[in-house]
């Protein structure tokens, strides 16, 4: 195989193929001893007619697909294989130049790897809020905890907002029940805005054993089609009220819920939790911001054939984790009234900062000769592994599978490169501040497990 290579206009790197007659030949023979039991020719068993039968039959160029992609595998990684500066990061595009007995000749337009410019990526300082935290979020935080252990007492005075009803209903429009409009001792919180348009704000009022018509209307956008607009009129009996009762917030409630004998203790620990979660909020923003310095300083020409790859990606990902909701991605499309170009079209800036991103970060890596080591690869699973039993890196890549390995492996590389980028970056002093006055908030408010246990 002979080949040329030239810089286009664009940027793209094409290279011409030239195949000899040899080399053709014995790609058609592959294409051949490969599909030949596929054709069925008379007088012959599956599998054993000639190759020239089968042409005669079939047509000249029966194998030549095959053999175009035989010889375009094995060629174009021969190519890449000399030519160490091209790092495709897609499939080419290919052309078929010119085919005959003499041989083949593909042309191959590659989108290769952009050149990254880096700017400033030491000695960068990143701003940052101190963590805090108000009483007003402590608060806040023991009410979801009050909720928790929330208690409902049937009353019989008339429906208020706050209160759990239960209730049956039947929903028409046009005339007609329609599916999912109807239901039998549903409970149904009142100001919990889980049901359309004022339904909830129609049943205050009411009292046990009422009947009311509820009017309401179908917003536009509603999932179902038939239902977009519609009026609707709802034949609803109240057949329960139930007052939402919270428990008191006091020692007892502590030591119900917690470790702890008192409110007090209860309302340091809740936040110094919420301190802790806050302080790594604001580290994991502060590497965040430092990334996007770091990119935005640098020069480079995205490809779009990789952020039409990184849209790809994320559809796929978001496709996967609807199926995790009980959802199709079509459905959710028609749900959002939303066809699948808006939808990547939504993501596409997403998608180049992420391109962007991961080249800045290959760069940095490359620059500065960060790797992970085998050594490192075992260390860092044996600290987690279960079993208690250290394993080499030869198992660890047994148990693993290489898709997973190579995973594992980009992970420990990305938190390499994060040390790096925060010890050669001013951006943690305040963090290992807050972390300082959260240790010493632990301390000092011990567990008291002694002495509910003393009780």
């Amino acid at each position: 195989m002979k080949y040329t290579k030239k810089i286009l206009e664009d940027k793209r790197i094409e290279t011409v193929l030239n195949m000899d007659k040899k080399e053709w030949e014995d790609a058609l023979t592959e294409a051949y001893n490969k599909n030949k039991g596929k054709y069925s020719v008379q007088g012959f068993r599956a599998g054993h007619a000639p190759r020239k039968v089968i042409e005669k039959n079939y047509g000249d160029t029966v194998f030549f697909d095959d053999a175009i992609n035989n010889c375009f595998y094995k060629y174009y990684f021969e190519f890449l294989s000399k030519e160490k500066d091209v790092e495709p990061v897609a499939m080419p595009e290919i052309t078929v130049n010119k085919i005959d007995d003499n041989g083949l000749e593909l042309v191959l337009k590659i989108t290769n790897k952009p050149e990254v410019t880096l700017g400033a990526y030491k000695g960068l300082t990143i701003a940052k809020e101190k963590a805090t935290v108000s009483g007003d979020e402590v608060e806040h935080e023991l009410l979801h905890l009050r909720e928790s252990r929330v208690k409902y007492e049937e009353v019989k005075r008339p429906v208020k907002s706050g209160d759990m009803t239960t209730i049956d209903f039947s929903g028409i429009v046009d005339g007609v029940k329609f599916e999912g409009g109807t239901a039998t001792d549903y409970d149904l919180e009142i100001g919990s805005q889980s049901f359309i348009d004022t339904f909830e704000d129609q049943l205050i009022g009411l009292k046990k054993g009422d009947k009311k018509d509820v009017l309401v209307t179908f917003p536009e956008n509603y999932q179902e089609e038939k239902l977009k607009g519609k009026k609707a009129k709802f034949e609803v009996t109240i057949k329960a009220i139930k007052e939402k009762h919270l428990p008191e917030l006091n020692d007892a409630f502590a030591d119900d819920v917690s470790e702890f004998s008192t409110l007090e203790e209860l309302k340091a620990d809740t936040k110094r939790k919420l301190l802790e979660n806050k302080t790594k909020e604001e580290k994991s923003k502060s590497e965040n911001k430092l990334i996007d310095l770091i990119v935005d300083e640098s020069k480079m020409q995205v490809p779009e054939v990789m952020v039409e790859a990184q849209i790809e990606d994320f559809i796929h990902d978001f496709e996967h984790r609807l199926s995790h909701q009980g959802l199709t991605l079509d459905g959710y499309l028609k749900f959002s009234n939303m066809t699948l170009e808006v939808l990547k079209n939504s993501r596409r800036e997403d998608a180049r900062k992420t391109v962007k991103t991961r080249l800045v970060l290959e760069k940095i890596i490359e620059n500065e000769k960060i790797t992970v080591t085998d050594k490192d690869a075992e260390e860092k699973y044996n600290e987690f592994n279960k079993d208690g039993n250290k394993k080499s890196i030869a198992e660890i890549k047994k148990i693993m599978g290489e898709e997973q390995y190579n995973y594992y492996e980009n992970s420990l590389l990305l938190n390499k490169l994060m040390k790096f980028l925060i010890s050669n970056n001013n951006l943690s002093a305040d963090i290992k501040e807050e972390v300082a006055e959260s240790t010493a908030n632990k301390t000092t408010k011990p567990k008291t497990t002694a002495k509910k246990t003393a009780k």
